[in-house]
């Protein structure tokens, strides 16, 4: 996975502000147009909104030899709360389409600056369509392989087609599980978090993300993904739940194809043993472990059932490099 340095100048999101523009300084909220809105407050009472000690904790890229307020301006490479505003504009719509309620928007803001911090990292070519949807098969076929060593390759195949693949431990209480973020007209940020413990959780996620990527380029340049048992009707917002669903749908079918799956119940019903499901992964090139969890998904599978054809994801080496 890519080594981070320290580079707090790297994908700022928005000019400077005029100095005689009148821009106050307070706590988030979410207005009814979807937009931040804040409360006069205090640089240091601003400063404690964000979860600086699990940032620390989590090794996130907070700026040494400085107190918190002023490493919180250097993490996202601004010299006042007020450009933070500025440069953050998207998050609160972002926010307001799929994340949870009480979700702190300083925190989700902190996760996402991270995810671009260590994309910035990572050598890119320019984005490329086509070879993003030619790399779908090797990139699906990387859910045979042991984790950690898949996610590496599937991080070198995306920086090959123009997308920064990217993960960052979760921050408390954000209950992501990953973001799509356009960071430049050739370049792309998918963002997983380590939030999920099975193979087939976090490839799902990815391949939503992906799908994102290949089917709402000209509708969403930035969206946040709730983790799956977070997202309910009352928490996406309407004009989301048609791409929400889209994503989903995209990443089913490129792990499984419809017809496979069609022609794999028919002939073996519901009595579905493990070395049943074992074959069918293999005859069409993915891990066991994805097929278990789109049978759960299904339920044609109870929640207990083909467990230990999935992948435990030991998130250790992810852990020591953050």
């Amino acid at each position: 996975m890519a080594k981070r340095t320290q580079n707090n100048d790297l994908f700022r999101s928005a000019a400077d502000i005029e100095a005689d523009t009148p821009i106050s300084v307070g706590v988030t909220t979410v207005g009814p147009e979807g937009f931040l809105a804040f409360q006069p407050m205090s640089l240091l009472d601003w400063a404690s909104n964000f979860p600086i000690k699990d940032m620390k904790r989590l090794k996130f890229s907070l700026p040494g030899g400085r107190s918190d307020a002023e490493a919180v301006l250097g993490f996202f490479g601004v010299d006042s709360p007020q450009h933070w505003q500025s440069a953050w504009p998207a998050a609160s719509l972002a926010l307001r389409q799929t994340q949870v309620l009480n979700a702190r928007s300083e925190a989700v803001t902190a996760w996402v600056r991270e995810a671009e911090i260590v994309a910035s990292q990572i050598p890119l070519v320019d984005y490329d369509e086509a070879k993003l949807r030619s790399s779908l098969t090797e990139l699906r076929g990387l859910t045979r392989e042991q984790f950690d060593i898949a996610i590496e390759k599937a991080q070198v195949i995306c920086s090959h087609v123009g997308v920064a693949l990217v993960i960052v431990p979760e921050l408390p209480g954000t209950r992501l599980s990953g973001c799509t973020r356009w960071l430049s007209d050739t370049h792309v940020l998918v963002g997983l978090t380590t939030r999920y413990k099975k193979d087939d959780q976090l490839w799902f996620t990815f391949f939503h993300e992906i799908g994102h990527v290949l089917l709402h380029r000209e509708r969403l340049s930035f969206v946040v993904d709730n983790a799956a048992e977070y997202i309910s009707d009352d928490v996406v917002d309407s004009g989301m739940s048609f791409y929400e669903d889209e994503a989903n749908q995209f990443a089913a079918d490129t792990l499984i194809p419809p017809a496979a799956l069609t022609n794999f119940l028919d002939l073996h019903g519901e009595t579905l043993t493990n070395d049943e499901i074992h074959n069918f992964a293999e005859s069409i090139g993915v891990g066991p472990g994805i097929v278990v969890g789109r049978l759960q998904r299904d339920k044609v599978l109870e929640w207990h059932q083909g467990n230990a054809l999935k992948q435990t994801v030991d998130w250790g080496f992810a852990e020591e490099e953050y």
